[in-house]
């Protein structure tokens, strides 16, 4: 007994620094029952809405010039990140849409701030947004992913913690404290950096992102860029349709961003005059009209809006949302759809309490929340002391679980919506009074 305490003891401790698979070996071997039934926790908890194949089935041939592009934007959260760290999502996604036939290659731009905004120590990296095309066989359906790579921001202000992670530190630590140091000391500061003289950069490198993905289409881009995105393209706002996917701290980072583009805009259309002035006035009456849904993985934004201040506009959703509000034609989108996904297991993220979106987030997005509570990691039985469940795995693997795949794609109840989903979750369907 005290053998089998210790080793799940280790698993736990391995999980939690960020050693999954070591972690996942452990369990299985000790403790693992046989597969049976998938029986995993999957709860939906919101309104009835589409998926990204209800915008793909809009769509007509690609081959004119006025054919409709579903381009969907990925944020990632805490810790350090490569280009194509969502390649597994990006192709799982892609194949449960039918989008079998993708780009040979990939577009990459490195973003860069615009001179007004670039930093006092002359530095405007931004990170890198790479893009890729997906379309099915008859191309007559186009998705255009992108991937957006921040962490590098971070890197100047973690380069303190180094020391730490010297060998002159490390080799002074037990085994498994060591292996949770690192995991600390790569993963735990990026909350409290991006909060601080960093923000204002990751705000920037997703809004050069989102002018990126309105502004051109797929031939629009060049191979490899170095460039600033400097004006919006009211035929691609208008045309094509978007959605966003975060993880982790990505889902603070793009409500944030969102929030800050809707307060810029009235001020960059009053600044604006002639021709500048009518082309930002029909992107911005294009989205307007858009649904414009993000699909939060690891959702983190009730523990990063503590010690927040609320936003300047908030609790009147229904002035600025409903078409009889006093203040409709200031809203940012039809509908920002929030799709809120959390593992109970899961030590770092939060499904969002009622009233939140009223509270919390711009009324001038016009959110609506969608939770979605569901196990990522199976849960065990340690043999009679309880029941465990991989937190590492429970924060980091959506991109492996065909619900999650299902549920981005195919929306819930709808004629569309995924068998998969009909028979492995529940749906509890709200609606407004």
């Amino acid at each position: 007994m005290k053998t089998l305490y210790k080793l799940t003891a280790v698993a736990f401790a391995l999980s939690v620094s960020g050693c999954g698979s070591i972690a996942k070996g452990i369990t299985e071997a000790f403790l693992d029952r046989p597969a049976a039934e998938d029986r995993r926790l999957c709860e939906i908890r919101g309104a009835a809405f589409p998926g990204l194949r209800a915008d793909l089935d809009k769509q007509t041939n690609t081959s004119g010039g006025n054919d409709r592009t579903l381009k969907v934007l990925m944020v990632h959260g805490i810790g350090e990140h490569i280009p194509g760290y969502s390649a597994r999502l990006s192709e799982k996604l892609a194949h449960q849409l039918n989008l079998t036939v993708i780009s040979e290659g990939y577009k990459e731009i490195n973003l860069k701030a615009p001179p007004s905004v670039m930093q006092t120590d002359g530095e405007n990296d931004l990170g890198q947004l790479r893009i890729q095309r997906f379309t099915n066989k008859q191309r007559d359906r186009e998705l255009l992913f992108y991937e957006l790579t921040w962490s590098d921001i971070l890197a100047p202000e973690k380069e303190l913690l180094a020391f730490d992670d010297s060998g002159t530190q490390t080799s002074k630590r037990a085994t498994v404290n060591r292996m949770i140091k690192e995991f600390f000391n790569s993963h735990v500061p990026d909350p409290m950096i991006y909060l601080g003289k960093s923000k204002e950069k990751i705000l920037q490198a997703v809004g050069q992102s989102i002018c990126w993905m309105v502004s051109k289409d797929w031939q629009g881009y060049d191979d490899t860029s170095n460039a600033v995105c400097r004006s919006l393209n009211p035929v691609n706002a208008e045309k094509d349709d978007y959605a966003l996917i975060t993880h982790s701290l990505g889902s603070r980072v793009v409500i944030d961003s969102l929030q800050r583009i809707a307060a810029l805009t009235q001020k960059g259309m009053d600044k604006l005059s002639g021709a500048d002035q009518a082309q930002f006035s029909k992107t911005f009456q294009a989205l307007q009209n858009k649904r414009f849904p993000i699909y939060m993985l690891a959702n983190q934004l009730p523990l990063l809006q503590l010690g927040r201040e609320a936003p300047t506009v908030s609790n009147q959703i229904d002035q600025y949302c409903r078409a009889d509000g006093p203040n409709y034609k200031n809203r940012m989108f039809k509908e920002l759809n929030v799709v809120a996904f959390s593992d109970p297991n899961d030590i770092l993220s939060y499904s969002l309490p009622p009233g939140f979106s009223d509270k919390y987030i711009d009324s001038r997005l016009c959110p609506r929340v969608v939770n979605v509570a569901i196990n990522i990691a199976p849960v065990v039985d340690l043999l009679g002391l309880g029941e465990f469940a991989n937190p590492a795995t429970a924060h980091n693997d959506y991109e492996a679980d065909d619900r999650v795949i299902s549920i981005i794609a195919d929306g819930i109840g709808m004629d569309t919506s995924s068998t998969l989903i009909a028979e492995r979750c529940q749906w509890l369907e709200t609606i407004r009074d």
